[in-house]
């Protein structure tokens, strides 16, 4: 390469690395700010409300299989059993072919629990340091910032607020009361990052889609054509040193 055909070279990849800049640099900034965050972020601690929700615990009567016994659906072949803990108490989900039934361990029917039973429910499985602020029955979850859903599509649901410093909600089904999630603002905050690093502004799941594939390609053109200015650089410099 000639003297003189170098600086147009290098010209030339300057307009292509900074016209690539131009259309990538709000998503590389996002890219390298949310790879931050999920380093950064306690993510078992805080994202997933590790240290201020534990697991419901199941403690089942002695008799049990004597009330399961008198359901209505006993005889009939099950595809599936579960045991599990509700606002109302332990409670069984039985399944057939045809069918889901929902019944209290002692094999009454599973009503709707009420807005106190929710609230003492949340109480026994949060474990942090603040207070139960209010329990609510939402039809529908709202959106926030945008694009970040707390429960995806899900409805009918009962929400229990805490004011502890992450602002941790518990959510439980409508119908049955059984504890559904924990989230709180960092599991926000990650969520909303995670949609801009994948680039999908609906569910978030998606990462496979074309306009990531696009914006990857561009990135991978403005990392190249930088690479290729600093070669340049170094081999003009590398010859300014050798002059006498």
């Amino acid at each position: 390469m000639t003297e003189r055909a170098a600086p147009r070279l290098t010209a030339r990849f300057f307009r292509w690395h900074r016209w690539l800049g131009y259309l990538v640099a709000l998503q590389v900034l996002a890219w390298v700010l949310g790879g931050a965050l999920f380093a950064w972020l306690p993510f078992q601690a805080w994202v997933k409300s590790a240290d201020t929700v534990t697991k419901p615990s199941l403690s089942l009567p002695t008799d049990w299989a004597q009330a399961l016994a008198r359901s209505p659906l006993a005889g009939q072949p099950l595809t599936a059993l579960s045991a599990v803990a509700t606002a109302s108490g332990p409670a069984f989900k039985l399944r057939t072919a045809q069918s889901e039934q929902w019944l209290l361990a002692t094999g009454a029917p599973l009503t709707a629990p009420s807005a106190e039973a929710v609230g003492r429910f949340a109480q026994t499985i949060y474990k942090g340091a603040g207070t139960l602020q209010a329990v609510e029955k939402l039809e529908q979850v709202p959106t926030q910032w945008l694009m970040v859903r707390e429960l995806g599509a899900r409805r009918d649901v009962w929400v229990a607020r805490f004011d502890d410093g992450l602002n941790t909600r518990l959510y439980f089904s409508g119908p049955q009361g059984e504890f559904i999630t924990a989230r709180s603002d960092a599991w926000v905050l990650y969520d909303f990052f995670w949609h801009l690093h994948v680039m999908d502004y609906s569910e978030g799941e998606d990462f496979n889609h074309p306009l990531i594939k696009v914006a990857s390609l561009l990135a991978l053109g403005l990392v190249l054509t930088g690479l290729v200015m600093l070669a340049l650089a170094l081999r003009r410099a590398w010859r300014r040193a050798r002059r006498p």
